[in-house]
């Protein structure tokens, strides 16, 4: 049997209850090591124990966050000289990474009857990972989403005033971009401070240089990166192909016509006729994203360091396990 190491963030969403009852029967398990985290701080060491355990599986029962720390454990740290297979367990309040490359319903359980069985080729998918150099007092972080500008004020605004009534996962999603397309949410984010900032639909000065391009200026009301083939609602707000591992999409600020092309942008094909002046999509291996605004990594919250670009590229890879 292929040993199994499992990460549970008690502070996840979906674990705040029943988590007594998931780690007695993971326990029973010979093969399994179950870590109940006090800190995301603790991912580190629990993945270098974890190397020295040979434990080829990581499972991480939490949200977007808490697999944002363990990717930046496993490739900032290099725990494991050949990376192990990560299993995402979707127990937080959005889990988009878990709906690309996740566990499906009651996949633990599958997950932990494969392994026994030591067959997972046939469930392995490979991403590439983001990884952002300059994000201000850390160390090279890694994730799968990338938002800035007003994705950042919106995952705020969800947080104030969706998550509060108990939507989540995609419902939350649903209701926050109904709210933003419709103008129905609060016309103001909180900060990361908790201070009142920003309108959602505002403008942000954005440098923006891909790969060894002359640099181009935008106001920029949406800015993503990502290596997910899927993100909120199934969509793909991402087109016009190109080389390299990293999808890019800026949406310029004041968007020409954006509710009419709100579909086309988020379910369009490859070529969606979209104008160039307001909406700007293309695969690159690095960008280099000089901003003012604080983005989110996979939920997460960051400022860039002052007068220094944030350096988003995407070598690495991951075998993730879809069960």
């Amino acid at each position: 049997m292929m040993k199994v190491g499992v990460i549970t963030n008690p502070r996840s969403q979906r674990n705040k209850a029943g988590l007594d009852e998931m780690h007695k029967s993971l326990t029973s398990v010979p093969a399994v090591r179950h870590v109940i985290l006090d800190s995301v701080a603790e991912i580190p060491d629990i993945l270098l124990d974890f190397a020295r355990q040979e434990i080829e599986v990581v499972a991480v029962a939490g949200g977007d966050g808490t697999v944002q720390a363990v990717l930046t454990g496993l490739l900032g740290q290099r725990a494991y000289e050949q990376q192990p297979r990560l299993a995402v367990v979707p127990r937080g309040m959005t889990n988009m990474i878990a709906s690309d490359v996740g566990l499906r319903r009651r996949g633990l359980a599958r997950l932990l009857r494969a392994a026994s069985e030591g067959n997972l080729d046939s469930a392995t998918v490979t991403r590439h990972i983001l990884r952002i150099d300059n994000a201000r007092g850390m160390i090279p972080q890694y994730g799968m989403f990338l938002g800035g500008a007003g994705i950042y004020r919106a995952v705020v605004a969800c947080r104030d005033n969706v998550h509060p009534y108990n939507i989540r996962g995609e419902t939350a999603a649903a209701v926050t971009l109904a709210g933003v397309l419709g103008g129905w949410l609060l016309r103001s984010g909180r900060g990361v401070d908790g201070t009142r900032d920003r309108p959602i639909f505002s403008g942000d000065r954005v440098d923006m240089v891909f790969d060894n391009q002359p640099p181009q200026t935008h106001t920029s009301l949406v800015i993503l990166a990502t290596t997910l083939e899927r993100l909120i609602l199934g969509s793909r707000p991402f087109w016009n192909g190109g080389e390299g591992p990293l999808y890019f999409t800026n949406i310029a600020y004041p968007p020409s016509r954006f509710l009419r092309y709100a579909w086309r942008i988020l379910y369009g094909k490859e070529n969606r006729d979209l104008p160039a002046e307001s909406y700007l999509s293309r695969r690159a291996n690095r960008v280099a994203l000089t901003m003012d605004c604080p983005f989110t990594l996979d939920g997460e919250f960051f400022e860039p360091e002052p007068d220094t670009p944030i350096i988003v590229t995407a070598a690495d890879q991951v075998r993730f396990l879809r069960i």
